[in-house]
């Protein structure tokens, strides 16, 4: 216990943690606030209206647009330990080098949840306060908030554990970002768009089925119909998040520790 809550003060009181909340924020706000202008403006181009239900689904899943957040708290929490020479100290403290690893990966699930419940929150107040500017907006589908949502935590605690096992393998921190945001936001979207076959089961594709969406829209690069179940996407997710675990968890058993 004094260990799980030595990585819950590290979560909470390194002020980069609380910025990279505060982005995760903005940019979900500002996903959502922008999405109805540009397809009030190029409606006939995109095919989709805001007096469609498809839209204004959307619109709202674009807070969870902010999942990146989660995977770079995940990093920080472990290369931190190198880039500040705080390494040694955490596991002469606890030699148990797999009971460290195992607190760092809760934690970090917990604080990539949070992350994402947070800002996909503050995404979804955006995108109805920007949508009631709007005539003739169509109501959203019954259940995109509640899935929006559990998509939020499930990515954000994923994704949060993903980050620690990058953060293990890859010990300089700025080159883990500077990878993990490389391939979110350029070499995964490429490849959902290019190879749709491929990319459904990658991050992005799964984040996106889990939201279980119907939206047929090749101008946007978008067509959830060859997408994965929700069900299916939520656990071959999970099933990454154990895999990164477990990789993790290994290669700090078997590495020196500078």
């Amino acid at each position: 216990m004094s260990l799980l809550k030595s990585e819950w003060r590290k979560l909470v009181y390194v002020r980069a943690h609380w910025g990279l909340l505060i982005g995760a924020v903005v940019l979900a706000g500002f996903g959502t606030a922008v999405t109805p202008i540009i397809l009030d403006s190029n409606s006939a181009t995109f095919g989709l209206a805001l007096d469609q239900q498809t839209a204004v689904d959307s619109v709202y899943a674009n807070a969870i647009s902010s999942y990146i957040f989660a995977i770079i708290i995940g990093i920080m929490l472990m290369s931190g330990e190198f880039r500040h020479g705080t390494a040694v100290a955490t596991f002469l403290t606890a030699p148990k080098r797999g009971t460290v690893l195992a607190n760092k990966l809760g934690i970090a699930a917990i604080g990539g949840a949070l992350v994402m419940v947070i800002s996909t929150a503050a995404g979804i107040a955006a995108g109805w306060v920007t949508l009631s500017f709007f005539e003739n907006v169509a109501e959203p589908s019954s259940g995109v908030f509640v899935n929006t949502m559990l998509a939020a935590v499930v990515s954000g605690s994923i994704l949060g554990i993903v980050g620690v096992a990058i953060g293990t393998l890859i010990r300089n921190q700025m080159l883990a970002i500077t990878g993990s945001l490389i391939y979110l936001f350029v070499v995964d979207p490429i490849l959902l768009t290019l190879v749709p076959d491929a990319g459904k089961w990658l991050p992005s594709g799964l984040i996106t089925a889990m939201l279980a969406l119907d939206i047929q829209a090749p101008e946007l690069g978008i067509d959830t119909a060859n997408y994965l179940p929700p069900l299916t996407a939520t656990l071959v997710l999970l099933g990454y998040g154990v895999v990164f675990g477990v990789v993790a968890i290994a290669t700090s058993l078997r590495r020196d520790i500078d």
